[in-house]
């Protein structure tokens, strides 16, 4: 009995390590997610050995669908902060060939843990189109409607000693207890939507080895269907509302997006950034992709763009912060030190005080090999969350970043940003090189000449602080942007994200 007891809860074990993993593919994009907030499969047990078996009809970020070309390999969340007595903690993924540091479910409030048997309630995606919802609301008191499991079953509360309130939902009675008997269903956003929560602390961050947090992140991955429009058509949606479960403040916070970008044949691609509009994105070095693989993409490689939309809330300093305007003197105010997010923040200048959100705040490249590539320890993470290389240097202006006859400086925090920062908010107001032959040398990959290869990239966001029991929010996107008859792809990605991110300061026209 013993032995069958111990097998039990060894098989149960070794399934928390493995995510479980649903698809966005309402639109021009089908996107492999896994419920610890990654895309793609670690690669390590079942999940990456099916994966293997299947790759060439299930790309992890299939575009267009149906097509077996990828320009995604790897997306992840990275956190890197100190605690009250400055002791680093980092949670940080990036392929889980070592191991893992996220895994399914809620954490207890201020205990900031879990057990196995939660993880494993939770230890799914929840998976519903808008068309499923509406059938509910137009069916749900009819007899012979069977409601669909996923409405049925929506996370929307904590178990005993958890949150109470976890998936958002429409209280038809207004209650405050989610039951589809009532009417009650699913708050979604998009035409499709999946939800899932996971957690920092449920054992060991063996991927990174940092110490835990005690985070428990709330996501939300959303697509429209949206023919009409090209730009939308193309773009996933994320929203992860991060909580401090934990006893602990901390501070010096800095949130990372990882992303390992293949368009394509993944060995000829460049990187590079935009910083107003608060975007990184991977394009292909050549300009034909690869050498006739049926996964590259030829003569019309598209680019891959990862937009933060809005980020951690900035510190309350009782103010409505004004939009920027174009006005590159009044960012670097000193008597005002937050007015600089304006750039490409997010809810600036609204007419309400102390609801503004950090935008992206620096992009760091890294190759496969040294100091320049991966993470091996929690400090190395956290330096690059803060767009420092491993070896304690921050990275400068020009040429690689990190060394070499090209690299002119000062210390930025934004890599081959072109003429995307006329202000330098990359290098808090200083012009690059002194000065001196900016206008005609913008700092690119190509301007550099560098050799194509594979690429990856880290998008940061912070500092910020993270008190015990309070919540932040990430918004972010996923677009892919295509040439047309009379543009490169490169030429049109400042229009589409332009486009992207006008629809969500609007709220997507509701």
């Amino acid at each position: 009995m013993l032995l069958l007891f111990v097998l039990c809860a060894t098989y149960l074990a070794s399934l928390a390590q493995y995510p479980p993993i649903s698809h966005i593919e309402t639109n021009n994009v089908r996107a492999t997610i896994l419920g610890n907030g990654t895309c793609f499969v670690p690669q390590q047990g079942t999940y990456y050995e099916e994966w293997q078996e299947s790759h060439g009809d299930c790309p992890t970020w299939e575009v267009p669908q149906g097509s077996g070309k990828e320009t995604v390999f790897q997306l992840a969340l990275w956190f890197g902060g100190l605690d009250t007595d400055d002791s680093l903690h980092v949670a940080a993924f990036q392929y889980g060939q070592v191991g893992m540091d996220y895994w399914s479910g809620p954490l207890k409030p201020i205990e900031g843990t879990t057990d196995l048997m939660t993880s494993l309630k939770f230890h799914r995606v929840w998976n519903l189109a808008r068309a499923e919802i509406d059938q509910f609301i137009a069916n749900h008191d009819n007899s012979n409607y069977v409601i669909l499991e996923d409405i049925l079953t929506w996370p929307a509360h904590g178990v005993e000693g958890y949150a109470e309130n976890l998936a958002p939902f429409v209280d038809v009675n207004g209650d405050g207890r989610y039951n589809p008997a009532d009417g009650d269903y699913p708050d979604i956003k998009g035409d499709q939507c999946l939800f899932f929560i996971f957690n920092d602390n449920y054992a060991r961050h063996t991927e990174s080895g940092g110490t835990p947090f005690g985070l428990e992140v709330q996501t939300m991955v959303y697509a429209f269907d949206a023919p009409d429009d090209e730009a939308v058509n193309n773009t996933v949606f994320f929203n992860y509302k991060i909580y401090n479960r934990s006893s602990s403040d901390y501070h010096e916070v800095y949130l990372g997006i990882w992303n390992d970008w293949d368009i394509g044949y993944g060995w000829d691609d460049y990187v590079g950034c935009d910083v107003q509009r608060g975007s990184c994105f991977g394009y292909n070095g050549t300009p034909v992709d690869g050498q006739g693989q049926p996964w590259a993409y030829g003569d019309n490689p598209p680019v891959q763009v990862c937009a933060v939309l809005a980020g951690p809330y900035m510190e309350a300093d009782g103010r409505d912060n004004p939009a920027f305007e174009g006005d590159c003197e009044a960012l670097f105010d000193e008597t005002y030190p937050l007015n600089k997010y304006a750039y490409n923040g997010f809810n600036f200048g609204n007419g309400i005080v102390d609801d503004e959100r950090l935008g992206l705040c620096g992009f760091i490249y890294k190759n496969n090999f040294n100091a320049t590539g991966i993470p091996d320890y929690p400090p190395d993470c956290y330096n690059y969350l803060r767009c420092i290389w491993k070896n304690g240097n921050h990275m400068q202006y020009g040429g690689n970043g990190f060394g070499g006859a090209q690299m002119v400086g000062p210390e930025c925090n934004f890599a081959y940003p072109g003429d995307s920062d006329p202000c330098n908010f990359g290098t808090n107001g200083i012009a690059p090189n002194d000065g001196f032959n900016t206008g005609d040398k913008y700092w690119t990959e190509e301007q550099n000449e560098n050799q194509p290869s594979d690429r990856r990239g880290l998008a940061t966001i912070g500092p910020f602080n993270f008190a015990s029991g309070s919540m932040h929010e990430l918004d972010c996107a996923m677009i892919t942007v295509w040439k047309n008859d009379s543009q490169s792809a490169m030429e049109r990605k400042g229009a589409i994200i332009d486009h992207i991110r006008d629809l969500f300061n609007n709220n997507f026209g509701k």
